[in-house]
């Protein structure tokens, strides 16, 4: 019996092709889609911020004194009620100006500066620091070389829940305020927005904090950190979404290209064909 080998060659050769159109698709979807996400860039550049909290009571902003006090709620008279507002304040004086903020989470512990109040209010300056490190931005903000913005950021829950247990995990229905220390004198109060309930590349609901703001990244320093408590990441708006149809045609391209140079590299089957010869 003799045998004789005869390689697959028309699977080989389909592999190869196959492979050889996934390479090509992917050259071509994966430089369109530099092209876009680099034109993105230059047309929208993202930045980001860096906060950094202030703890202090009494302070100087943009030549300004701030002084922050409590205010206390009212004792309650002979019998049991409270005289007007039975709720605490929180009192911001920046200049001639004077904010009034209703305490949203009684205080349970007296801790010094601004810490009794951090689960539901920060106080915090801020600066872009988009193309630094921190070591940098931190030397440039305190030279002054940097615009830096100041600013009140509040949290608050649902209305009757217990800000300590339901409140602080019920995050659909938080929403946020945020009073901004105008260089110029007084406050402005900005647009009251609530937590994102967006997902994947979907634009952002009216109302709703936006990633890529400084509402954003200000908001999520209130937000309760136990159990990894945050809003999901959303696409929109960002080099990611503007890829548009490169994305899945590359990870395709990629995918086949792959598939097909794994087939066409495999080593080829021995096929076994039996011919009789007879001995004289």
């Amino acid at each position: 019996m003799i045998l004789t080998n005869r390689p697959a060659q028309p699977g080989h050769r389909l592999a190869a092709i196959l492979a050889a159109v996934g390479i090509i698709g992917l050259a071509i979807s994966g430089t369109l889609m530099a092209r876009r996400v680099g034109a993105f860039h230059a047309a929208s550049p993202r930045v980001v911020y860096a906060f950094q909290p202030v703890d202090e009571r009494a302070f100087t902003y943009a030549g300004r004194p701030v002084t922050i006090e409590d205010e206390p709620a009212p004792p309650p008279s002979a019998d049991g009620v409270a005289p007007g507002s039975p709720s605490p304040y929180l009192i911001v004086r920046y200049g001639d100006e004077t904010l009034r903020l209703r305490v949203l989470i009684p205080r349970r512990h007296e801790l010094p500066g601004l810490k009794t109040h951090e689960d539901w209010m920060r106080l915090l300056r801020f600066a872009p620091i988009t193309g630094m490190d921190m070591a940098e931005f931190e030397r440039r903000l305190g030279a002054g070389e940097l615009a830096d913005r100041l600013v009140i950021a509040t949290r608050a829950g649902p209305a009757g829940v217990d800000p300590a247990t339901w409140g602080s995990v019920w995050k659909r229905d938080w929403v946020f305020d945020f009073y901004e220390f105008r260089p110029d004198g007084g406050f402005e109060r900005h647009e009251r927005l609530k937590y994102p309930t967006t997902r994947g590349v979907r634009a952002p609901k009216p109302g709703e904090l936006h990633e890529n703001t400084w509402q954003f990244q200000a908001a999520l320093q209130l937000m309760p950190q136990a159990g990894s408590i945050g809003p999901t990441h959303n696409f929109f708006g960002n080099a990611l979404a503007e890829a548009g149809w490169t994305l899945p045609v590359a990870a395709f391209s990629g995918l086949l290209g792959t598939v097909g140079l794994a087939f066409a590299c495999a080593p080829r089957r021995r096929s076994q064909w039996a011919s009789a010869e007879r001995a004289p």
